[in-house]
């Protein structure tokens, strides 16, 4: 009788644990990997949050070493790349009715425009990594000349403007663009790392540290679910998300840096702390033949440039003229950026713009586009007395680009963590533009630099945490991103 007992028991907790075993397997979420649940051998497991370009280059540095296994986090519906975002031809739409007939065939580039090297000792690797990319045909030169400032003449006569007509003033220097968009950057970043495409690390609860077998890791959640633990934690974007992200976690002293104000402008004395401008980004397409744009802006001399004589706008682009294709013979399609003021003014909830915001934006921009470019007025938005693009615009599509440059920089006491930042008692690190340089030079170059220290460091210690925030003097100057 006993040992039917001890039978009976033993087939039931059998059952029980196979039941265990399936029930975790189920709800293991996005696919992820037994490594990514803990520490795989000697190896350290990184989360990093955030896939720009920041957070690539620091998931690449820290893959290519035999220490680490990296995940990368990143929100982007389709492709990672943050801020070096691009739309390609047949994208799927987000929303099932959102269809595009023309900006649906031409790759467009919607936030940033422009890649440069920084001069100075501190982008020697950033120099070298650009020349990788042009000879793997990543990235491509603009054609010298045709990136300029959008100026009205100077008068020496009656010493004012003449706001009835512009000038194309070329800018010097070697600026380059993606060859098949400027998402190219980014993806050819991939490849000696996890990505989780898709995945939203929630704000609130999304980085939990916890006590696992006795030593400490980050818990990553999203949507309820727990995606991992990990050794390491790398926050490598900026916002509100990031601040909320950290700001229940014991690493008090990093959160404080995350912290965020947006406005359009800081204090040249750098404020306080981290300060994001917001902007407008419209692109829309117009007929080839007769193109009032074109005629402003003539193809031979003109592929984007910045806008320095109207309040509104900083840079326009024309997409066809970087991307050849089909569609470029009987449609130009150009992206606009406002101004950082421009976006203050008019700032909406930027993942649900209401439709009227849309309308009212489009049609101040399309109306500052004919003042900057001297155009007869209704070129672009018809009449006053009809809708925005009436008759001209032959399709149209407005986002805010919420986070969009960082004005400050901040600069830390000590040498060792120039561009990064790490907190050694909580095993989390920080990278992003905002720590070095404005630009996609600086995202790049802090992402590698916090991955090296990393790599370098047998007990990473505690490193850049106190100094204080200094003016971005690039963005003062250019107004979405520093040259």
């Amino acid at each position: 009788f006993f040992f039917l007992c001890f039978l009976q028991t033993m087939r039931i907790m059998k059952t029980i644990l196979g039941l265990v075993i399936l029930l975790s397997n189920s709800f293991r979420p996005f696919g992820l990997s037994n490594m990514m649940m803990s520490s795989k051998g000697d190896k350290v497991t990184v989360a990093v949050i955030g896939g720009g370009v920041a957070g690539l280059s620091c998931a690449q540095r820290l893959g290519s070493s035999d220490k680490f296994l990296p995940t990368v986090f990143d929100t982007g519906r389709l492709r990672p790349g943050g801020r070096c975002a691009s739309r390609l031809p047949n994208d799927s739409a987000k929303e099932k009715n959102e269809k595009y007939d023309h900006l649906s065939k031409t790759t467009v580039d919607h936030a940033a425009q422009i890649l440069t090297v920084p001069q100075g000792d501190g982008f020697v690797e950033f120099e070298k990594q650009v020349q990788e990319w042009e000879e793997r045909g990543v990235i491509k030169r603009y054609a010298e000349g045709t990136v300029c400032d959008i100026v009205n003449p100077f008068d020496r006569k009656t010493k004012m403007y003449d706001k009835q007509k512009i000038q194309l003033r070329p800018k010097k220097g070697n600026m380059y663009y993606g060859l098949d968009g400027m998402q190219s950057i980014p993806q050819s970043m991939k490849g000696n790392f996890e990505l989780e495409q898709d995945v939203w690390v929630s704000p609130s609860n999304g980085a939990k540290l916890v006590n696992s077998e006795g030593k400490k890791q980050w818990e990553i959640k999203a949507k309820g679910q727990i995606l991992g633990r990990f050794d390491e934690l790398v926050i490598a974007h900026n916002g509100k998300c990031a601040d909320r992200l950290m700001s229940s976690s014991p690493a008090k002293d990093l959160h404080r840096l995350l912290r965020v104000n947006f406005a359009p402008n800081v204090a040249k004395s750098g404020g306080n702390r981290m300060t994001l401008n917001s902007i407008y980004s419209l692109t829309f397409a117009v007929p080839a033949v007769d193109s009032a744009l074109s005629k402003a802006l003539p193809s031979n001399k003109f592929t984007c440039g910045f806008i320095k004589n109207h309040p509104n706008l900083k840079f326009i682009s024309c997409n066809t003229r970087k991307y050849n294709n089909d569609e470029s013979k009987d449609v130009e399609v150009w992206t606009v950026l406002s101004s950082a003021k421009f976006g203050k003014t008019h700032k909406g909830p930027q993942e649900n713009l209401p439709e009227d915001l849309q309308e009212t934006v489009k049609g101040l921009l399309y109306k500052s586009l004919e003042e900057a470019l001297v155009l007869p007025r209704g070129s672009l938005r018809g009449q006053p007395e009809t809708p925005a693009g009436s008759g001209k615009i032959l399709e149209s599509r407005v986002q805010l680009w919420g986070a969009a440059v960082p004005l400050n920089t901040w600069i830390p006491d000590d040498d060792i963590a120039q561009g990064f930042l790490h907190d050694g008692d909580y095993n989390v690190g920080a990278c992003g533009d905002w720590l070095l340089d404005s630009s996609l030079a600086g995202a790049w170059e802090s992402g590698r630099r916090l991955a090296q220290f990393l790599i370098d460091s047998e007990d990473p210690k505690t490193v850049g945490l106190e100094g204080g925030f200094q003016g971005a003097e690039g963005v003062a100057k250019a107004g979405i991103g520093a040259l």
